[in-house]
């Protein structure tokens, strides 16, 4: 007879564990399909006024007419954007915390400043792709081109100084150009965009990478001279500039910027995300502040596209390593 409870017991256990589950499963379909029902914060990993936080900004200013609630931009500078990347990784994962970063997340990473990446968080879409890289001087050097300034690089081998946030993007290109043309650069750790424009203008640096927009006002005011954009061709924003390839130079250049949620965060959450997020880059007072304020044009990419692009350029990274890291 205390057999036959037991047993009892046991199966009406397993029972109600199972209907415990599935309401749980329901209610979280019901919660995901009601979603969102109050104020998102979505965090920018780096200081106010830079690039990403403005792409930010006017991605959440679009974004909350899309989803029908407030979105709050908040901005947790440290680590090369690790420090905000980790908030968001420990958030829980109901749609209400995002992350809006690119694929300095990747450079982390290969560099050791993060044991994570893009694998530790729901990427859910691009609104960026920045293609408006350029390598620029002070206008007072006088150099004209790219190939004026690799030839002196050739020839004065650690002389010129090129600024770039080390283990980050810029690092990488510069280390990219070293290798494909034999020059030996300097190259420093100068802080961030706005640090390294300050810099370049002072004469303290000689060369400064950036995409087009960052140092928009100096190349407007005449101070700056653009002697590339790194690509395989021309801009239509900034069409005078030559690029890279046509001054006989195989090197690239492009930067995705885009949104993730906590990983675990339910499909259905992304999915509508991902949509929300593809109305706003066909947005043409979306795309008319992007290409004023930062010279590059909205790209939309989908949540599939984004983690393949973003697993096939971890994989590159860390092939090259040696040129990531310092």
């Amino acid at each position: 007879m205390k057999l036959f409870k037991l047993i009892l017991a046991t199966i009406l256990g397993f029972s109600v564990a199972a209907c415990n589950d599935k309401s749980s499963d329901k209610a979280k379909s019901a919660d995901s399909d009601e979603w969102p029902t109050k104020t998102i914060t979505l965090i920018v990993p780096f200081g106010a006024g830079g690039d990403t936080d403005f792409h930010a900004r006017n991605l959440a200013s679009h974004l909350e007419k899309e989803l029908g609630v407030r979105i709050i931009v908040n901005n947790v500078s440290g680590a090369n954007g690790n420090a905000g990347m980790r908030q968001v990784i420990d958030a829980k994962p109901d749609g209400y915390t995002a992350l809006f970063f690119h694929e300095s997340m990747l450079t982390n990473k290969v560099v050791g400043l993060a044991n994570q990446a893009h694998e530790a968080l729901s990427p859910v879409a691009a609104t960026i792709v920045d293609d408006s890289y350029v390598i620029a001087v002070n206008a007072k050097s006088g150099y004209k081109n790219l190939t004026e300034l690799v030839e002196k690089a050739k020839s004065e081998p650690n002389k010129l100084i090129y600024a770039s946030s080390v283990g980050g993007y810029s690092y990488y290109l510069g280390r990219e150009l070293e290798e494909k043309t034999g020059a030996d650069f300097n190259i420093v750790d100068a802080g961030g965009g706005s640090d390294r424009n300050a810099a370049l203008l002072a004469g303290k640096i000689d060369i400064n990478v950036n995409p087009y927009g960052v140092m928009k006002s100096y190349f407007d005011s005449g101070d700056f001279t653009a002697l590339a954009v790194i690509n395989d061709k021309r801009n239509n924003l900034f069409p005078n500039v030559p690029t890279a390839k046509e001054q006989g130079f195989d090197w690239t250049a492009e930067r995705y910027y885009f949104f993730s949620f906590p990983k675990g965060t339910d499909e259905k959450i992304v999915s509508k995300v991902e949509s929300a997020i593809k109305s706003v880059t066909e947005n043409a007072d979306f795309r008319q502040k992007t290409e004023q304020a930062y010279s590059v044009s909205p790209t939309f990419v989908g949540t599939q596209d984004l983690k393949q692009h973003l697993d096939s350029i971890l994989e590159l990274f860390e092939k090259n390593k040696d040129l990531v890291n310092n």
